[in-house]
């Protein structure tokens, strides 16, 4: 049964999650029609979303901060990013208005510095790259016409479109609404959905604070990967003992007038080539593959979960199919304000003792318990092989004299005896790769 359908309800979810963009014009003609536009579009997609949604963008004077505005008074969280650093940021606002970037600034989840261009053109342009980078939606507040410097509000939306990115167009001049890439699939991710299904995690704490949802995600994550592999491997196995079976069967009927054993061999011999189809295990070897490789994304999130600075592990371009996992635990580590409170020798002090010291002990729990696989396969192997051969020497010297014992009647019997020792350490030849104990010692 594939791990999705043992239980249909799991309490340990990831929330989709959706981060939405914005650029726009410093100078308006309407402020406040055009804010009136941007709270309709964001209370339109708040509504639409069944989980987590936020917004990313500047704070710059004019369009950004009627944006990140319009985000808090509707409750939405901010990731802010600044093309300068707040004291140089500051110069481009008269006193009333840094009161409100100010307030803006406070409020937000996150404030992070982008780019390490000299110039100030190159800088700005670098942050709306980045905004546009790290969204899944653009909010474009724009009068259709071109940019007048770098990184401008029309380079931007050209950017947005050569990504992909869906983009919903405000028109400045006249309050139009259009849309850009629309995705029928921007809410839609079936991994997330095949994710969440999976049971709870077997140890479960109650998931109070983002990096405990996250703990409990990779656990719920681990344990199934981890319970889905060894049902893999054992389903594996069963055409492997039938090829075995049958080349024993087909070999004690070449001594019988009985056409019995032969039959019951010919059968199990097709069951081995119709088992793989039949057990779907190329299915099962691609359940177990998506689980292990959330797993393993997952464990690196956890790993640089306390770094001082927001971190994406993994780019979505680099797992598409994880993007919404991924952009779900990038939000929750941007909610958890204590995480980034570490300073930078806590965080590497912590990093050796939760990453490096814990893989240390599991890489060597692993390779203890495959070693002792190994010894034991390859015991099975060589014991078999030695009484394999014994046995056909025995049935060599016998037959020409030199053993001192007629075999008589018993010749038969030896060599399936041995044909049967022989396929015993095929099988366990077999069983030693498809563990794969070698490779994992």
């Amino acid at each position: 049964m594939s791990p999705a359908r043992e239980r249909s309800s799991s309490s340990v979810k990831l929330p989709p999650t959706l981060a939405i963009g914005f650029t726009g014009h410093r100078r308006l003609a309407d402020e406040t029609k055009c804010r009136e536009a941007i709270r309709r579009v964001l209370a339109e997609w708040k509504a639409r979303v069944p989980g987590a949604i936020y917004g990313v963008s500047s704070a710059a004077a004019g369009a950004d901060l009627l944006f990140t505005e319009s985000c808090l008074e509707l409750g939405l969280p901010l990731r802010i990013f600044l093309p300068l650093p707040k004291e140089q940021f500051r110069n481009d606002f008269d006193e009333p208005t840094w009161k409100r970037a100010e307030c803006v600034l406070a409020r937000a989840l996150s404030v992070e510095i982008t780019g390490a261009s000299e110039t100030r053109a190159e800088r700005y342009y670098e942050c709306g790259i980045e905004t546009v980078q790290q969204s899944q939606l653009l909010i474009a507040l724009w009068d259709g016409g071109q940019g007048h410097g770098m990184g401008g509000t029309a380079d931007m939306v050209h950017f947005a479109k050569e990504q992909g990115r869906p983009i919903v167009w405000i028109n400045s001049a006249n309050g139009a609404v259009q849309s850009f890439n629309e995705s029928p699939d921007l809410l839609r991710d079936a991994e997330m959905d095949f994710l969440n299904r999976l049971p709870d995690p077997a140890v479960q704490s109650a998931p109070s604070t983002p990096s405990g949802l996250a703990q409990a995600w990779f656990a719920k994550i681990d344990e199934s990967a981890s319970r889905v592999a060894p049902q893999f491997r054992r389903l594996a196995a069963i055409p492997i003992f039938c090829t075995a079976a049958a080349a024993v069967f087909s070999g004690r009927g070449t001594f019988s007038s009985n056409s019995s054993w032969l039959w019951i061999g010919t059968i199990l011999g097709l069951m081995a080539a119709a088992l793989p189809v039949a057990m779907k295990l190329e299915q099962r070897q691609t359940v177990w593959t998506r689980l292990r490789t959330a797993a393993e994304v997952c464990r690196s999130c956890l790993a640089l979960w306390q770094t001082p600075a927001l971190y994406d592990v993994v780019g979505p371009e680099i797992v598409p199919e994880l993007s919404g996992m991924l952009m779900s635990l990038n939000f929750l580590k941007l909610s958890d304000r204590e995480a980034r409170q570490t300073t930078l020798e806590e965080f590497k002090r912590l990093y050796r003792e939760n990453r490096i010291q814990n893989q240390i002990a599991y890489f060597s729990r692993h390779a203890s318990h495959s070693s002792a696989g190994v010894r034991k396969y390859r015991g099975i192997v060589w014991a078999s092989v030695f009484l394999g051969a014994s046995i056909n020497v025995w049935i060599v010297l016998s037959t020409r004299g030199l053993s001192g014992f007629s075999l008589g009647r018993w010749k038969p019997e030896l060599a399936l005896a041995a044909t049967i020792f022989f396929q015993v350490a095929t099988v366990a030849g077999a069983l030693l790769v498809v563990n794969d104990h070698e490779r994992r010692r």
